[in-house]
This record gives structure tokens, C-alpha cells and sequence, in this order.
């Protein structure tokens, strides 16, 4: 028992002595954490960021991420990122996938007049915009619709893209439009951050009693007739909105498509 008594006290006393250098040990473990940056071209720089936070994982004080934009055309900025080296592997495969070369996408737009009467049909209807017109037809309080013109537009993702679009009676109409990407390229759902329909100047005002009297009509300022934002997908057909003729019981109805690629 003598023994046995003075061998625990003597491990226990070793213990005491070692403990201090183990704690020190623990507290002087290598970082290994390292920093690194990533040079953002195409994308946002706040969705780069947000990117970069995803890939962190949990728990996520393990990872630091700061973004600092530059005034240069070719680059967005950059992204300051302190992380293991298993989130940096995640962070640059997420970067290449994502901040590639940046999206086109071609849209065709269509300009109708719908009226509350029924009329004979001029050009003929898309069958896609046809049945983008049906879906609405409880919420469209028109009974015919004419196909004034169509334009085709080839945008690039982040930038704003613009075509010129013609009425009836020679009033024409500039069609303004910035898109992105929804998730990713594969994805190929969009968010249509601005789409506008703008009388030009120059033109009559938008009216279906055009200069029948042989009074001049005063050219007006350019005014903005449709303003909004939008989701759909490619393949997909919508009804962009409608604006009311001056004077008259018609209207205009864009519709657009983003249209797939062959």
C-alpha cells in the first residue's frame, strides 16, 4: 500500500511538471490558415464575396473574407480570403466555375396593340406569345391583339443593352435591358434586373387619332412607358407589361423570350 501510494504520488507529481509545458504546446500550435488573394473579373464583387463566405463552411470564424474593389476596366477587384487550405481548394474551384467569361443571352421582344374591341388580325402572333397572352387572359381586360414589330437583342450579362422597337404609325420605342444569371451557368434561370419600353423623341405621342385632322403633332420628350424587373427562364415567353395609349381605348403589350441557344 506504501508503494503503491508513493508511485501515485509520484505520477502525479510528474504530471504537475509536464503540464505547463503541454498547455504551452497547445497555446503555440502553428497557424495553419493562410491568406490568399483572388483576382474577381466578371462577377459582382458582393456576390464574389458572398461566394467565397458559402465555400467557409462551419464554423465559419475559421474564415476571413474581405472584398476591395479597383478602378480598372479589365477587373472588378479582389477578394482577401485567410482560410485552411481545404476551403481556399473550394474558394478557387467555386471562382473558376462562376467568374468565367460573362453570359450572353439573346431575347426577342414583341410590341402588340391590344384593344377592348375585337378587330381583324394583322401579322401573325408567335404561337409562344400566344399562349403567354392566354395564361394572362384573366388578368389582360383586352379581346384582340395586333403584332406591331420584333426585335431580336443579344445581351451580356451585367450590361445594358438596348434595341429600337416600332409602333404604329411610325412612333418608335428604344427597349432597355441588363440581365444576370441565377445560380449557376448550367442553371440558366435569369433575373431581368431592368427592363424599359421609352418613347423616343422626336415621334408623335403614342395616339391611335394620328394627325387625321392635319393638325402637326408636337414631338414630346422621351418618357418611359414600361419600367420593371423580372424573372424567367430560358425557353420561356412572358408578358413584360402594357401602357395605355393617349386618347385611345388600346394599348401596348411587350411580351419577351429568352430565347435558347441552337
Amino acid at each position: 500500500m506504501i508503494r503503491n501510494s508513493y508511485v501515485r504520488s509520484l505520477t502525479f507529481a510528474v504530471l504537475l511538471l509536464l503540464l505547463p509545458g503541454a498547455l504551452s504546446a497547445a497555446q503555440e500550435k502553428p497557424e495553419t490558415r493562410t491568406s490568399v488573394r483572388y483576382t474577381v473579373r466578371f462577377m459582382d464583387l458582393h456576390d464574389a464575396e458572398v461566394l467565397a463566405w458559402d465555400q467557409c463552411g462551419q464554423p465559419a470564424e475559421r474564415c476571413r473574407v474581405a472584398s476591395l474593389a479597383v478602378n480598372d476596366a479589365g477587373i472588378k477587384g479582389y477578394l482577401e480570403v485567410l482560410a485552411d487550405a481545404s476551403v481556399h481548394e473550394k474558394i478557387a474551384r467555386a471562382l473558376a466555375e462562376q467568374d468565367a467569361t460573362p453570359l450572353s443571352q439573346s431575347f426577342q421582344v414583341l410590341l402588340l396593340s391590344a384593344g377592348s374591341k375585337a378587330a381583324s388580325s394583322g401579322m401573325e402572333i408567335p404561337a409562344n406569345a400566344r399562349k403567354a397572352l392566354d395564361d394572362l387572359k384573366g388578368f389582360l381586360p383586352f379581346k384582340s391583339y395586333q403584332l406591331l414589330d420584333a426585335v431580336w437583342m443579344r445581351a451580356t450579362q451585367d450590361r445594358l443593352a438596348s434595341g429600337q422597337i416600332s409602333g404604329s404609325g411610325g412612333i418608335d420605342y428604344q427597349v432597355r435591358l441588363r440581365f444576370r444569371n441565377l445560380g449557376s451557368p448550367k442553371d440558366r434561370n435569369l433575373f431581368v434586373e431592368s427592363f424599359s419600353l421609352m418613347a423616343q423623341p422626336g415621334t408623335p405621342k403614342p395616339s391611335s387619332a394620328a394627325a387625321g385632322d392635319g393638325q402637326p403633332i408636337a414631338p414630346p420628350a422621351s418618357r418611359v412607358l414600361i419600367e420593371t424587373s423580372f424573372g424567367l427562364k430560358v425557353g420561356e415567353t412572358i408578358v413584360v407589361g402594357t401602357s395605355k395609349l393617349d386618347g385611345a381605348d388600346e394599348a401596348l403589350v411587350v411580351l419577351l423570350t429568352a430565347v435558347p441557344s441552337p
